[in-house]
C-alpha cells in the first residue's frame, strides 16, 4: 500500500493532505466572478469551469486574490491562491497561499471533524 501512495505522489496524483468537503458550500469570488466551489479543504479548492472562459486563460502557477464566503462564516474573508492544476474538463484547482485568520479557523474547524 505504501508503494502505491509513493507512485501516486511521484506522478502527481492524490497529493492532498486535507480531506475534501462539498458541504457546507464554499463560495469564491475572483476576477469579478462569484462561484460555488466543487469541493474545498484547508489546503485549497476546486472551482467549476470558468464561464465564459478567461482571456487570457488561467494557467498553472498563476496567483490571484479573491474573497471566500459561506461555510458558516459570519462574513467573507480574503485569500491569495495559486492555480495548481487545470483539469481535463476545465475545472481549476487552487492552493491557498494566504487566508484571513477567521477564514482559516472556520476551514480548520471543519477539517477537524
Amino acid at each position: 500500500m505504501a508503494l502505491m501512495s509513493f507512485i501516486r505522489g511521484l506522478f502527481g496524483r492524490d497529493r492532498r493532505q486535507h480531506g475534501r468537503f462539498g458541504r457546507p458550500s464554499l463560495r469564491v469570488r475572483y476576477h469579478g466572478r462569484r462561484v460555488r466551489a466543487v469541493d474545498w479543504s484547508l489546503g485549497g479548492c476546486l472551482l467549476p469551469i470558468p464561464e465564459p472562459p478567461f482571456d487570457p486563460p488561467l494557467r498553472v502557477g498563476d496567483t490571484f486574490e479573491g474573497r471566500i464566503s459561506g461555510i458558516g462564516l459570519g462574513n467573507s474573508g480574503d485569500f491569495l491562491a495559486e492555480v495548481v492544476r487545470i483539469a481535463g474538463d476545465g475545472k481549476v484547482g487552487l492552493r491557498w497561499l494566504e487566508l484571513d485568520s477567521h477564514v482559516f479557523l472556520v476551514l480548520s474547524g471543519h477539517n477537524a471533524k
